[in-house]
């Protein structure tokens, strides 16, 4: 079996196992990942993938045509935004993380990717199913409609929101002919940021931390092996994207669990919350927020991460935007703290809507580096 280590993400490492393996099951022995990935997303493959010869289906070309309208509404509504932000903000102040851990994430590369260019290790982390791939070239034009259309129905809550809907997506994920899990949404992802895709595979976590690959059905994980197209000087020849299916509340992240073991093998680094469900300003999660907040150097949150009060006390924190309040749904976790802080008039300004709070006024973002 391959073992999946940190050492394992510089590029001959990526490159032997990309050779390793056949992408059959994916599309045709003559489609790579990174053809996948480019045709979920909507993108032209390359000329000798297999791919090639549904493109004049219509129902690939009118996901071709959608899928640009959408890429330049991302690019331009969004992530232009975000990235010019994080630029001004987050990068002088801070080294290239080698580590971004994305707890209560679900297949969000996208804005992990956008915030944090250049890590060497993104490690995603949520409830949502694996899913699997099929043979696109197998799938008929109806059946191939089906599927691309799921795919995009999929996309709706993050392309509008920037947060993926639990519920929404375990309805989706459950239909017939659709997507199954985040794989794929995930290599969309990737193409949508501008990385190329090596090589995919399931992994599963050993007791000590290690990620094995696996076959599917006794898979934890997902493990992607991409490059950024747009690397600087000091961004890595390659990467690894990890999606995990994982409880972290209390009873399924403890010290002895093979998920708390693997991110022990991988210390410091960036962590990240968005729109995760004040899910750790109650006592079933503190194993994860103690955690993070003993673990990582700097972390970005909204105020549905970690309790600010809490958060303060182990980060020196900038906060940008307006604090106004949780939305209706959580009202009962009100942050007192934040309303001192933001009426102290020290927060800076956000020009992005973010977590539950799209609309650019009422958004937040805390921007921590450990104290």
């Amino acid at each position: 079996m391959f073992r999946v280590t940190p050492l394992a993400v510089a590029a001959g490492a990526f490159l032997a196992l990309s050779a390793s393996f056949t992408n059959a099951q994916v599309g045709g022995p003559a489609a790579s990942f990174n053809d996948v990935a480019r045709f979920v997303a909507g993108q032209a493959t390359s000329p000798g993938s297999s791919l090639r010869q549904l493109d004049n289906l219509p129902a690939v070309r009118r996901h071709m045509t959608d899928s640009v309208a959408l890429s330049k509404t991302w690019q331009d509504r969004r992530l232009n935004v975000l990235r010019d932000w994080a630029k001004q903000e987050i990068h002088p102040r801070i080294s290239r993380p080698k580590f971004v851990k994305y707890p209560f994430s679900g297949p969000d590369f996208v804005h992990a990717a956008t915030l944090f260019p250049g890590a060497d290790e993104y490690i995603l982390v949520g409830l949502e199913p694996l899913g699997t791939l099929p043979n696109f070239t197998a799938m008929t034009d109806p059946e191939l409609n089906g599927y691309l259309s799921h795919l995009n129905h999929t996309l709706r809550s993050i392309s509008q929101r920037s947060f993926f809907i639990t519920t929404e997506m375990r309805e989706d994920f459950g239909k017939a002919g659709g997507v199954g899990g985040v794989y794929p949404v995930l290599l969309y992802f990737a193409a949508l940021t501008n990385h190329e895709v090596i090589n995919g595979q399931f992994v599963k976590l050993a007791a000590n931390g290690e990620a094995v690959v696996s076959g599917a059905a006794e898979a934890d994980g997902i493990w992607l092996q991409i490059r950024a197209l747009d690397r600087l000087p000091d961004f890595p020849q390659a990467q690894s994207l990890y999606y995990f299916k994982s409880d972290l509340s209390d009873s399924g992240f403890k010290a002895s669990s093979p998920m708390k073991a693997f991110l022990d093998q991988r210390p410091g680094g960036m962590g990240y919350l968005k729109a995760a469900s004040y899910l750790m300003h109650t006592e079933a999660f503190t194993n994860i927020r103690n955690y993070l907040v003993g673990d990582c150097q700097y972390i970005l949150q909204d105020e549905s991460g970690i309790p600010a009060e809490f958060f303060a006390t182990y980060y020196a924190a900038t906060y940008y935007g307006k604090y106004i309040g949780p939305i209706d749904t959580f009202a009962e976790h009100n942050q007192p703290f934040l309303h001192q802080v933001y009426q102290s008039g020290i927060a800076k300004p956000l020009p992005f809507g973010t977590g539950y709070r799209m609309r650019d006024e009422d958004a937040i973002q805390i921007f921590g580096i450990r104290k």
